[in-house]
């Protein structure tokens, strides 16, 4: 079994259910008393927030591009960001490092093909949803990308800091994200990408009018074909 290397934190409450999800996956397929072989390195979120409100990717990517190096020098055989956001510094984080990263986006973008679809509607931080490194994977194979209006993108991204990432769950938060998945459906949206590893804390697929892509769901399960791949 190859070795996984998390970067994690951010938030912590979603690092936790990757890591519930890597083990529940690795001993559903190898059965017994088999979890998944990883290493960690857990950030402390108030920094990485701090940089990321300021817009100061350059020193993000300097921070996450550092704990990389650290993991791969640790004996991590690929690199995990346990969180979409910081895919926007994947590509150059990719560049210092001789071992995969394995980008969420690329890998949601195969399930939605795989579901013959060609319109999603994407959910995240502003980050996400605004700059084009999660929509661009998704182009590149040919699917259209929406995102909320400007009211529902405030909302979502304040409940995301305020609420989701402190692991505060409300039902009127649900409710309304209930209320802009529809909305998206009605604009052509044929699926809802669950840009915030959150989300699907938050939702499940019976809350939902159209599919569900769970980015936790769907890179843990990339994570754990690589460490099991031959």
């Amino acid at each position: 079994m190859k070795t996984l290397g998390l970067i994690g934190g951010l938030s912590w409450y979603a690092t936790s259910v990757y890591y519930k999800t890597l083990n529940q996956l690795t001993n559903q397929r190898l059965g017994n008393a088999h979890s998944s072989k990883l290493l960690l390195y857990s950030v402390d979120f108030e920094e990485f927030s701090v940089l990321q409100n300021v817009g100061d990717w350059v020193a993000v990517e300097k921070m996450l591009s550092d704990i990389a190096i650290q993991l791969e020098n640790a004996g991590a055989d690929c690199i995990v960001m346990c969180a979409n956001t910081i895919h926007l510094v994947a590509d150059p984080i990719q560049q210092k490092i001789t071992i995969p990263l394995l980008h969420s986006a690329d890998e949601t973008a195969k399930e939605i093909v795989g579901k013959k679809i060609n319109k999603v509607a994407l959910l995240g931080t502003k980050f996400t949803m605004e700059h084009p490194f999660f929509k661009d994977r998704l182009s590149q194979l040919g699917i259209d990308t929406i995102i909320p209006d400007e009211a529902d993108k405030d909302f979502i991204h304040a409940s995301i800091f305020n609420e989701l990432t402190k692991g505060l769950f409300l039902d009127v938060t649900k409710n309304k994200y209930i209320e802009i998945i529809d909305k998206l459906k009605s604009r052509g949206a044929e699926g809802v990408v669950f840009g915030s590893a959150e989300f699907a804390i938050l939702l499940n697929q019976t809350d939902c009018s159209i599919p569900i892509f769970d980015t936790i769901a769907i890179h843990s399960k990339a994570a754990v074909d690589f460490a099991l791949s031959k």
